[in-house]
């Protein structure tokens, strides 16, 4: 099947043509781009064109999915294209980073958002206003009810300064567990784009880090597109990838910061038990091939806080393993492959477990005021208890008692509290269903 080609701008500017070829894509610059204005690292300025089997891994990046795909699936009816090459020519001018896709020959002219800020974070039903806005931002002009199905997924969508985010009935609170993971890594001196809660707290913005100060575009990849992936293999990474990406892309002089911030945010997912950090939740921000670094934090929040989630392991392995009690792991692979000191290291668990420390007392404050919250504040605080113990330099797989947060707090219940439960088979190296037994 042939499609119409489209244009495929850099910071406004034309750069190539995307098309499909004998079942297969192909993207081709045009003469005399600036090599300032590549499209991808893994797509440097050349005369011949890059031709891959699938829709290459850079354009599937920022592609719709979940409730933004299932809705505008709906809308378009069932004979629309909404192949991969498809949804990219409808939603392609608008994405996070600075490059755009247009139809062959159309101007690139972004959606203005029409969300007020202020108005929608202030309501008593911010999830719902989010929603709506996604529909008409998605769908303008078509009427239409949002399917009771769409509601048990997590909605995300941006406006021209912020990202916008909610969660729904499986995974209640999912704004503020968010916003307090964040916050974190924010107290731990970590890059965090600037983030409000909604006064509902249904609701989280964060504010766009593809954007500079002066409002240019920056350009933003993924570790998952950065390894030529599609993005349903965001789990086929381990944490030694993203140390080699960030090697091969980062300058040497910019090296070791960008490893100290690499370790840092690595403890950070261990510390709250973010069991989905994959793949597509790392990232690299960069003006050129010689202004590279790590994207700001994002995604980040305490998964395994929610019941479905209560036994998951980490998303990357490191040194094949994944388990939770990585401290032990952790040390060795900042030193040998990433070349921090035991100093630096130590320096960057003690940062990030003061944070956690200093931001405990706001889980409370915040389950007070959203009891709603309640419950998955107890088990935030639970999953932080281990992982502070986790993080620390001898951690090994094994069972302990982490210090009581939840008790300290004043949010004990009945269950011993900060008790840590062997609950994944699989975290235990000598359990059942280990490797040792198979």
């Amino acid at each position: 099947m042939s499609r119409n080609p489209l244009d495929v701008h850099v910071r406004g500017q034309i750069v190539g043509t995307l098309t499909e070829e004998g079942g297969q894509f192909v993207f081709t610059y045009l003469p005399d781009v600036a090599e300032e204005n590549q499209v991808s690292l893994l797509m440097p300025v050349r005369a011949e064109s890059y031709v891959w089997p699938r829709l290459h891994p850079f354009f599937q990046m920022n592609l719709p999915e979940g409730v933004k795909k299932d809705i505008m699936i709906r809308h378009l009816g069932p004979h629309a294209d909404v192949s991969d090459f498809g949804l990219l020519a409808l939603t392609g001018a608008n994405t996070i980073g600075r490059v755009q896709v247009v139809p062959r020959g159309a101007a690139v002219e972004e959606a203005a958002s029409k969300a007020n800020m202020a108005e929608l974070l202030a309501s008593s039903d911010s999830r719902d206003n989010l929603l709506r806005l996604l529909e008409t931002g998605i769908t303008e002009g078509v009427s239409g009810v949002m399917p009771k199905a769409l509601l048990q997924q997590k909605a995300t969508t941006w406006t021209d300064d912020y990202i916008l985010k909610t969660g729904f009935d499986d995974l209640p609170a999912l704004a503020i567990n968010e916003y307090l993971c964040l916050e974190v890594a924010r107290q731990a001196g970590l890059e965090v784009p600037g983030t409000r809660l909604s006064d509902d707290g249904q609701v989280l913005a964060v504010q766009r880090f593809d954007r500079s100060h002066d409002g240019q575009r920056l350009a933003v990849e993924d570790y998952c597109a950065l390894k030529g992936l599609d993005p349903v293999n965001k789990y086929n990474g381990t944490l030694e990838l993203l140390e080699r990406l960030t090697r091969t892309y980062v300058t040497r002089d910019a090296f070791k910061e960008n490893a100290l911030r690499l370790f840092s945010l690595l403890l950070l997912n261990y510390a709250v038990h973010n069991q989905d950090a994959h793949l597509k939740n790392f990232a690299l921000v960069y003006t050129s091939r010689d202004d590279v670094r790590l994207a700001p934090v994002y995604d980040v929040l305490s998964g395994t806080a929610y019941p479905k989630y209560a036994t998951a392991i980490p998303a990357l392995p490191i040194k094949g393993k994944r388990v939770w009690a990585s401290g032990a792991l952790l040390q060795t692979y900042g030193g040998a492959r990433l070349g921090l000191s035991k100093t630096e290291m130590g320096d960057a668990v003690e940062r990030l477990s003061a944070a956690v420390h200093r931001v405990t007392p706001m889980v409370s404050e915040l389950a007070d005021k959203y009891p709603d919250f309640r419950e998955v504040a107890k088990r935030m605080l639970d999953a932080w208890a281990c992982g502070l113990e986790d993080i620390r330099p001898g951690a090994k797989p094994g069972k302990y008692k982490p210090a009581p947060l939840r008790e300290q707090m004043g949010m004990s219940d009945p269950s011993p509290a900060g008790v840590r439960k062997d609950a994944n088979p699989y975290a235990n190296p000598d359990g059942a269903f280990s490797h040792k037994s198979r």
